[in-house]
């Protein structure tokens, strides 16, 4: 009995939401936004789930990105014509999973103790600057993007 409270523990624990709280730093206002929500990866999406100030749900798909508001609306972006999208999901993807071999190509990457530093190439460089990855204990703690225009974007994880 023991062993299955253990397994049901141990997958629950991967499968689950990961929750964070989301402050930007926005240079032109010189103010600060927060959100608070969580992060789901399944093997077809990525879906983020704002739930403070306001609902709103974020989902990357194969092909577009999906927003729905708390009014349930809902807004399709293809990548097609909106490529920066998909390369910010698969940015987070990847951090999120502490796999960052789809990002060498975007990215200069180098290892610290319990931080990475990923530099932008020129294929990204007119967006983001650079971005900081921090672990505590061997979990994501942190997530921080310098954007071009001073902009800072702080992703802190909760659980």
């Amino acid at each position: 009995m023991k062993i299955l409270f253990l397994v049901i523990t141990l997958l629950s624990s991967l499968f689950s939401d990961m929750k964070f709280t989301e402050t930007k730093y926005l240079s032109a206002l010189d103010m600060e936004t927060t959100k608070q929500g969580s992060m789901k990866i399944d093997d077809n999406s990525f879906t983020i789930t704002y739930i403070k100030p306001t609902k709103e749900i974020i989902t990357y798909l194969e092909d577009k990105l999906t927003l729905q508001n708390d009014k349930e609306e809902l807004k399709e972006y293809t990548y097609e014509k909106h490529p920066k999208l998909e390369y910010f999901g698969l940015l987070l993807r990847s951090i999120v999973n502490d796999s960052y071999e789809n990002l060498d190509n975007m990215f200069n990457i180098k290892d610290e103790l319990n931080k990475k530093i990923l530099t932008a190439k020129s294929s990204i460089s007119g967006t983001i600057d650079y971005i900081e990855v921090l672990k505590k204990d061997n979990k994501l703690s942190s997530i921080i993007l310098y954007m071009i225009n001073k902009d800072i974007i702080t992703i802190e994880t909760i659980n």
